[in-house]
C-alpha cells in the first residue's frame, strides 16, 4: 500500500536527535494486564524511537483510508477505527499524566478510567480524520519529548494507578505496546473483512 506525503508528518519525524534508553521494567512495576502489551515492544529498539516510527507509519497508514474504512466496525458493538485512534490518543494522555506524577514524586494513588465511556463521550466519528490525526502526532510529539527528557531516577520511580504499582518506565512501554495491540487488531479484524 502506498501512503500519501503529509508536510506537518514530515516536519515531526524528520527530527532527529538521540533518544534516552528505558530500560523494559521489571513485572513488579506494571499490572499483570499490561503483560501482553508489554512483550509487543521490540526489546532490542529503544521504546522512544519505536514511538516515534509506529506514529509515522500509523498516521501515514490512516490518511489513506477512506471514510467509509475509517468509521468501519466489524461487529456492531465495536469501535470504529476513529474510535480506536481517539482511544489510544486518550490512553497515552492518561499514562503520560500518571508517569508525570510518578516523576515528580506525587504519592496520590491514580484511579482507573473507563475507555468505553472515554469512547463514547469523545465522538470520534464527527472529527475530521486530519484533526484527529494532528492530535495524535502533537500529542505523540509532547510523550517522547516527556519521557526524553527524564532522568534515570525519575524513570525508576513507582506510583500506584488503578490499585497496582506502576512505573514511569512502565509507562512508556505501556503506549507503546498498546498502540500495537490496537494496529494489529485493525490489520486482523478491519482488514481481513473489508
Amino acid at each position: 500500500m502506498k501512503f500519501k506525503s503529509h508536510p506537518n508528518l514530515d516536519d515531526f519525524f524528520s527530527y532527529n536527535c538521540i533518544m534516552r534508553k528505558i530500560k523494559k521494567p521489571l513485572d513488579i512495576h506494571y499490572a499483570v494486564y499490561y503483560e501482553p502489551f508489554i512483550n509487543l515492544v521490540d526489546e532490542n529498539e529503544l521504546v522512544l524511537k519505536q514511538l516515534k516510527e509506529n506514529c509515522k507509519t500509523n498516521a501515514k497508514f490512516l490518511l489513506s483510508l477512506s471514510v467509509e474504512q475509517l468509521n468501519y466496525q466489524y461487529e456492531t458493538d465495536k469501535w470504529s477505527i476513529k474510535d480506536i485512534l481517539q482511544h489510544l490518543i486518550d490512553v497515552e494522555r492518561i499514562f503520560v499524566t500518571r508517569a508525570t506524577r510518578f516523576a515528580r514524586n506525587d504519592k496520590s494513588p491514580q484511579p482507573f478510567f473507563s475507555e468505553n465511556d472515554f469512547a463514547k463521550e469523545a465522538m470520534a466519528s464527527k472529527i475530521n480524520i486530519k484533526k484527529l490525526i494532528k492530535d495524535y502526532t502533537n500529542n505523540r510529539q509532547s510523550t517522547i519529548s516527556f519521557f526524553d527528557n527524564l532522568q534515570q531516577k525519575s524513570l525508576d520511580k513507582v506510583g500506584i494507578a488503578s490499585n497496582s504499582a506502576m512505573s514511569v518506565a512502565a509507562c512508556a512501554w505501556i503506549i507503546c505496546g498498546h498502540e500495537l495491540h490496537h494496529f494489529k487488531v485493525i490489520q486482523e479484524k478491519y482488514f481481513k473483512i473489508l
